[in-house]
């Protein structure tokens, strides 16, 4: 379910009006008009409200549409929030029973029906898909039955399979299903680990649905879910309209600069192609993203400034003359100025407003699903973005064996536009290994001017989004988890993962005797596993060692004395210059 103070008007109404409109009144507006007002925000009532609820969420949402200014914070009426406390009803359709999640804005689940029985019934399936769309999250539980072939089947009729981003495991039945496991010989490890994502933000549009069914759960394995239309209405003003104006940038491909691989502009805010909603496209995970673009809508003088402050920067003027004509839109009215972000800091910053929620919004706006076995899940991918749960990557022989499959759906009918209308762009080139996307615009110049612009970003003003200033680098970030870096290093090289297992449970063992026993116990692997010892193996010995020695770093080992003696030295040497710049400045000034 949605708030029922995010509506959709025909124009704005006043208060006073709207209060009328509620009350039944024929005279406060013309007939067409008011039935337009009142069925729009009937179609937004929750089916479990009641008469008296139902004409009090039609005043509020009115009102709330005719002109009341938030400060801060969005958040919903009271009498709506007092609403949606209430106790909801069960769903009933022709086929199965839906019951939303108590106490969140999105969520239903279904028990006692078996999806393999309908998948030769179109109804049913449209059933279905209208349902997914209209809870975001639907689960069916008890699908134990359900097998491979019936997975694809069912995936079918959400969305097209027909895309360059499977990833097919040997386990796997089928190299449209992801096969998923907290083991690398049952599946894929660390998938989305890295932060709150939607998926397929390499594509033209993210995918439109997505499915997981649940061959084997633990405990501790969960998946927390976000809302996108939530998330957006809890930030602030400023931030609110800074996001509307910013474009993610994504890619996939050996080298972008050289123009191979492609590369992807989404709008970070956009409306829901099937609901209508504003909602976000973004990936936190921070290998995912390339930087945003920020659209700067100037007047025609500071616009002519602009162009004179640069002129000079043939830098800036590529990606700009690259960006005018990619991002024009169907009204050509692409504004003429970009600003160029860094990935890290917005990023950083749209994670702390995620954490800064209270604890009301955040109810509303993030669930936790714990998984049985046989779950099968239904997900639309444009209205929620997903993060596992640290349980996930539990090992096998602490918490047993996790498994699920997964989908992934394209929509050719889900156009992503931004608040303008400019649709998302998907600029390719060549590609050395793997296919290039049909829909791709063959631009391998724009890729390669886009891409200098967002590498040679400016670091951001602290106060102006609450994050580090960093600079635009590309590479892999040093905060990323150890045991993260050295499970994607051995991926990379094609190696079993046998030796980081035993690594890690001799260190789960350690950690379980104290610290001191850890600190012997990572001396004595560093030296087990360090490469002079283990000559020819390099690249299975190599990522476990850098794995040891950032934990050993990270548990806080005391600097040597030399270490100290030479800190103290270079901060003398330090200062020492800073006063000799000082001084030389002045006397260049006198």
């Amino acid at each position: 379910m949605e708030p029922c103070g995010t509506l959709s008007l025909p124009a704005p109404l006043t208060i006073r009006a709207a209060a009328i409109a509620a009350r039944g009144s024929k005279a406060a507006l013309p007939p067409t008009y008011r039935q337009q007002a009142v069925a729009a925000v009937e179609a937004r009532r929750p089916r479990w409200a009641s008469a008296g609820a139902a004409a009090t969420c039609t005043m509020v949402g009115l009102a709330m549409h005719g002109g009341i200014r938030f400060q801060g914070r969005r958040r919903l009426s009271p009498l709506c929030r007092a609403g949606r406390r209430g106790a909801k009803a069960a769903a009933a359709s022709k086929y199965y029973e839906v019951v939303p999640r108590e106490g969140c804005a999105f969520g239903a689940s279904v028990r006692g029906f078996s999806v393999k029985d309908v998948l030769d019934d179109a109804a049913a399936m449209e059933q279905i898909r209208s349902d997914m769309y209209k809870y975001r999250l639907l689960i069916f539980h008890g699908q134990t039955d359900l097998m491979p072939d019936d997975h694809i089947k069912l995936s079918e009729h959400l969305g097209s399979l027909e895309h360059i981003l499977h990833r097919p495991h040997p386990k796997s039945p089928d190299p449209r299903l992801l096969r998923v496991a907290n083991d690398d010989r049952e599946g894929f490890m660390s998938v989305g680990t890295s932060g709150w994502h939607v998926d397929g933000v390499m594509l033209q549009a993210p995918f439109a649905a997505q499915t997981m069914h649940h061959l084997h759960a633990i405990p501790g394995g969960d998946t927390m879910f976000l809302g996108m239309n939530e998330f957006l209405e809890s930030m602030d003003e400023d931030l609110r309209a800074l996001c509307e104006r910013l474009w993610f940038v994504s890619g996939v491909g050996e080298d972008l600069q050289q123009g191979e691989g492609q590369m992807s502009l989404l709008p970070l805010v956009y409306k829901h192609p099937f609901s209508g909603e504003k909602t976000m496209c973004f990936h936190l995970g921070q290998t995912y993203c390339l930087g945003f673009v920020e659209e700067q809508p100037l007047n025609a003088l500071l616009d002519a400034f602009a162009n004179v402050m640069t002129r000079g920067d043939k830098l800036m003027n590529d990606a700009r003359s690259s960006l005018k004509r990619v991002l024009a839109g169907p009204d050509d009215n692409c504004p003429s100025q970009f600003r160029f972000l860094p990935a890290l800091p917005v990023q950083d910053c749209l994670q702390k407003a995620i954490d800064g929620m209270d604890p009301e919004t955040r109810s509303q706006s993030i669930l936790r699903v714990e998984w049985d076995r046989g779950d099968l899940a239904l997900i639309d991918n444009m209205g929620l973005a997903h993060l596992p749960a640290p349980g996930t990557q539990s090992l096998p022989l602490i918490s047993g064996l996790r498994v699920f499959h997964r989908t992934t759906m394209v929509n050719p009918e889900a156009v992503v536009r931004n608040l303008r209308g400019a649709p998302s762009v998907l600029l390719g080139g060549t590609r050395r290994e793997g296919p290039v996307s049909d829909e791709a615009v063959n631009d391998p110049d724009a890729m390669r001017d886009i891409l200098r612009a967002l590498m040679a970003a400016a670091p951001i003003n602290e106060d102006e989004l609450g994050g580090d200033q960093r600079g635009g680098d590309l590479q892999i970030p040093k905060d990323v988890p150890a045991r993260e870096e050295a499970l994607r290093a051995l991926e990379e090289a094609q190696q079993p993962l046998d030796m980081l297992k035993e690594v890690d449970a001799e260190l789960q063992a350690a950690t379980s005797q104290g610290n001191e026993t850890l600190t012997k116990t990572l001396k004595r692997l560093m030296m087990e596993y360090h490469p002079d010892r283990n000559q020819n193996r390099e690249k299975e010995i190599i990522p476990i060692f850098k794995y040891l020695r950032r934990l050993r770093k990270e548990q806080g080992r005391p600097a040597s004395v030399m270490a100290q003696t030479k800190g103290r030295v270079v901060d003398r040497l330090r200062k020492k210059a800073a006063k000799i710049a000082v001084g030389v400045g002045e006397e260049v000034a006198g």
